[in-house]
């Protein structure tokens, strides 16, 4: 269900959830806005937890900040009733924040001020390279963009008052995804939570989960790709429950994307049991995500993880049904991912054979598919295995195949590697038949 089906618990009106809590907020926010501390950030809480009470200074100073913030409401209201109906807010170059903080307050708009207080009034981060000299410094944002803002932002408590929810969601959705694209990613988080925070209202769960998805996408964005996993297992979570199939498929998608990152920051830490669990997680959400690339891409990372922890049959198992897929979709590159894994897989438990058959066939493919580092590597694998069966004369001729295509390559360490490898096995194929001969004279 999205918000536009959403039917509200109590439509009598105006929204009667965290009325208390938009009350709170306004008097700290007033109060730190008329007597801002020195050194603070302003309300920081309301981008951690929006629509929770911002901190206060507590004791005596957040009596009196409570008590200016209430005569300043007072004074508002009164001059609200003084001025015309038809006033409003000129917009002219130099127009600063604070009026149009008053503004929204003048219409009613509480909530909108607070959101608006808080995006205006973020600080920039530290400078990385200079910590010690660098002073926060409240974000520019350009005149039209805070018009912009206020005026969104007034639409949307407009709506919701009105119990308009899908006018209020959207609303709050273009803010969000204008600041995704400056990019403002905090910013756009803020305001993809106040979705999720509408749609949670009125229970309307696909609206939920493309919120979750969204705030998923910003973390990804972010690199923060553990809280990116929590978005997206939410949002997969709260689709399945509304049946909503192409919901299920995007999460899922992105789940495939992210748990493969995770995995692969497990591999580079030495921690593989915990990169084949996720790999596994992965390759579940593939299939859930009805694509076969990504099904197959996922069979063949944890085939691979799976030979790397010793498990060598499942491996194969899984390879081989990412060579299958491969195959369906004609796809020579990964066909040649697939029979080199299974030739190292087949090698692992003794099958020289099957592994020889999986290695001459990626030889071929990836010679149609003009793949030089998969044939480099087939060859020096297939030399390698007929000299270990003493079929020396035929391992010479692969090797030295091998030895072209890294000069082909251009890359000097292969080369390097390519020429030391042949020498040997032409030095101990030359030194048996010298074997042979000596022994024959002696006999």
């Amino acid at each position: 269900m999205s918000v536009e089906d959403a039917v509200p618990a109590d439509a009598s009106g105006d929204f009667q959830v965290g009325e208390s809590t938009i009350e709170n907020n306004t008097m700290s926010m007033l109060g730190s806005f008329q007597e801002p501390p020195a050194g603070g950030d302003g309300p920081s809480a309301a981008m951690d937890a929006p629509g929770s009470p911002a901190s206060g200074a507590g004791g005596a100073g957040a009596g009196a900040a409570a008590d200016s913030a209430a005569n300043t409401v007072t004074t508002l209201n009164a001059t609200k009733l003084e001025s015309k109906p038809d006033d409003k807010l000129i917009k002219v170059k130099g127009l600063d924040k604070q009026q149009l903080c008053i503004d929204l307050l003048m219409v009613g708009c509480v909530q909108s001020f607070v959101d608006f207080f808080y995006i205006t009034h973020r600080k920039t981060p530290p400078n990385e390279n200079n910590l010690a000299e660098s002073e926060a410094k409240d974000v520019v944002i350009p005149e039209e963009t805070l018009m912009f803002l206020k005026e969104t932002l007034e639409v949307a408590e407009s709506a919701r008052r009105s119990s308009n929810y899908q006018h209020c969601f959207e609303s709050y959705n273009t803010l969000a995804e204008y600041f995704e694209k400056v990019p403002d990613l905090k910013s756009s988080m803020y305001f993809y939570q106040r979705c999720a925070d509408v749609a949670s209202e009125v229970d309307a769960r696909e609206s939920i989960a493309k919120a979750f998805l969204n705030l998923g996408s910003c973390e990804e964005q972010g690199s923060n790709w553990q809280s990116a996993m929590n978005f997206h297992e939410k949002a997969l979570q709260i689709a399945t429950s509304a049946d909503s199939l192409p919901l299920q498929i995007k999460a899922a998608s992105r789940l495939t994307q992210v748990y493969q990152v995770l995995a692969e920051g497990c591999e580079k830490e030495g921690r593989d049991s915990d990169a084949t669990a996720l790999y596994e997680r992965c390759k579940d959400c593939a299939q859930l995500s009805k694509d076969a690339n990504l099904e197959g891409v996922a069979c063949h990372k944890l085939g691979l993880s799976k030979y790397k922890t010793g498990f060598f049959d499942e491996a194969i198992d899984l390879q081989k049904q990412y060579l299958d897929i491969c195959r369906m979709h004609d796809d020579r590159v990964g066909e040649s991912a697939a029979r080199g894994a299974l030739a190292q897989a087949y090698e692992a438990v003794g099958g020289t054979q099957e592994a020889i058959k999986q290695l001459e066939n990626l030889l071929n493919v990836a010679s149609e598919a003009g793949e030089l580092k998969a044939q480099a590597s087939a060859c020096l694998n297939l030399g390698i295995l007929y000299n270990g069966r003493g079929d020396h004369e035929k391992s010479v001729e692969l090797l030295e195949q091998h030895f072209d295509l890294a000069r082909q390559i251009g890359d000097r360490k292969l080369i390097d590697s390519a020429r030391v490898v042949l020498g040997m096995v032409r030095g101990n194929g030359k030194i048996k038949s010298y074997i042979e001969l000596v022994n024959n004279d002696l006999d």
